[in-house]
């Protein structure tokens, strides 16, 4: 069963959301890249990211340093009104206005923050993970939530509404209300939040969850780093433990909501050793290759060839920094029969991520589970232009495109108690960190 409830959510103060609210926010610290971490900190004092992703100084003694610098400023911000903390619990409903990138038109996504209760995963368990994680990841997020006992940001979870029951009350919660919160952050993303501290509308919805199963899209981390928390709280304090470890602050979203994007996660793949002929010819025993060259009309054939890659199945583009061509590869039906992909569940064996990490990083070009894992090999960027850059100036070898997932091959893994792996997805917008943080003490 899922179990929903409301929260004394910590927020920025009106004086600070008044003044500074665009400059407060941040995207979720495991998507930013270094530059991207130094512009959001340098936004204002109070960017909630010099809690949830602070500086690192030359003279720290220990790599994370920085974490108990954030507990010591999550106190003193509370201390001096910069947040503050609700007296009754409440639900706090959220709408996100922002572009999206695969038509440059403009989507609006509604979803809402609670607590959820945390479940160990399992067969039996309403709430399912669909992608791997990182270990790393993992662990520095247990030290953070250890110096600030917190969650500073939000899991993002999904879930199916064919009754349009949690969306009706959604509408009820908004619907002729002033929003408590309305700004534009500094990326021009509009932000829009309704805090409701209605017990009965509230337990409408705790009621209307309990029987819904919970897919994780993003923040896998954070739910495992939660569910770790919890183990070292009881082992610590046994019976004395406080009941808040038993919760993770989650952002929910009906599954049939139109603003629920799913972009792609690109492959970069560092020098390995091989010319691009090379890695072309090795392919050529998996896939049908077609180049599609080019000169001075670079992006007139970019926009055909990305045009016809968004229409093939199991197929990818293929950038190389030395040659002035963009190549498709779409998959040859005997290469399903391979071990490669024939000792995968058919669930994962049809996933393009699979057929990519599998059949062309580790069966054709020879990389290992443990390449796969590493960053200096393989790096991850949903933002094509970006990729493309990245290879084009040499820094990355070559650039595999992928097409986007789908929430239908979402439900057809997590239905089997099987996991994608990792990046496989990219949900979009990201829930936007700073909005809400729930205290993990009374």
């Amino acid at each position: 069963m899922v179990e929903i409830a409301p929260f004394k959510g910590v927020t920025y103060s009106r004086g600070e959301i008044k003044d500074h609210g665009g400059l407060l926010v941040a995207p979720p610290y495991d998507v930013l890249n270094d530059q991207e971490r130094r512009d959001c900190l340098d936004l204002h004092p109070h960017n909630v990211l010099h809690l949830d992703y602070g500086r690192v100084y030359d003279g720290d003694s220990e790599k994370y340093a920085w974490h108990q610098r954030s507990g010591e400023m999550l106190k003193q911000w509370l201390a001096d009104g910069t947040l503050t903390r609700l007296d009754e619990p409440a639900i706090f409903h959220m709408e996100t206005e922002c572009p999206n990138p695969l038509t440059g038109r403009r989507i609006v996504r509604r979803g809402f923050v609670c607590l959820m209760k945390l479940e160990e995963f399992g067969p039996e368990s309403q709430v399912r993970p669909h992608e791997k994680t990182f270990s790393c990841h993992k662990r520095e997020r247990l030290s953070l939530m250890k110096n600030t006992r917190a969650n500073l940001s939000q899991v993002f979870g999904f879930f199916p509404d064919e009754d349009r029951k949690a969306l009706s009350l959604m509408k009820e919660a908004v619907d002729g209300k002033i929003s408590d919160m309305n700004f534009k952050d500094y990326r021009g993303f509009t932000h829009r939040v309704w805090i409701d501290r209605r017990t009965e509308l509230n337990a409408a919805m705790r009621v209307c969850l309990k029987d819904r199963k919970v897919y994780i899209a993003d923040g896998h981390h954070r739910y495992e780093t939660a569910l770790d928390y919890r183990r070292f709280v009881v082992e610590r304090d046994g019976d004395q433990a406080d009941p808040a470890v038993d919760y993770v602050m989650i952002y929910l979203c009906p599954m049939s909501d139109p603003g629920l994007v799913i972009l792609p996660t690109h492959r970069l793949l560092s020098a390995h050793g091989l010319k691009s002929r090379e890695i072309i010819g090795r392919l050529e025993r998996f896939f049908k290759i077609k180049g599609k060259p080019f000169a001075d009309n670079e992006a007139e054939v970019r926009d055909r060839f990305l045009s016809k890659l968004k229409k093939q199945k199991n197929s990818f583009g293929l950038y190389l920094a030395d040659e002035k061509s963009y190549f498709l590869l779409k998959l040859l039906e005997s290469a399903r029969d391979e071990e490669a992909l024939a000792r995968e569940p058919k669930e994962l064996a049809a996933l393009d991520t699979v057929i990519l990490s599998n059949l062309v990083f580790m069966e054709a070009l020879g990389l290992t589970e443990e390449d796969l894992d590493n960053p200096e090999v393989i790096s991850y960027v949903s933002n094509l232009s970006r990729a493309l850059e990245l290879v084009r100036d040499k820094k990355q070898a070559s650039a595999f495109i992928l097409n986007p997932a789908t929430v239908e091959d979402i439900l057809r893994v997590t239905e089997k108690g099987l996991t994608m792996p990792r990046k496989s997805t990219y949900f979009y917008p990201k829930v936007t960190t700073g909005l809400v943080i729930n205290l993990l003490e009374p």
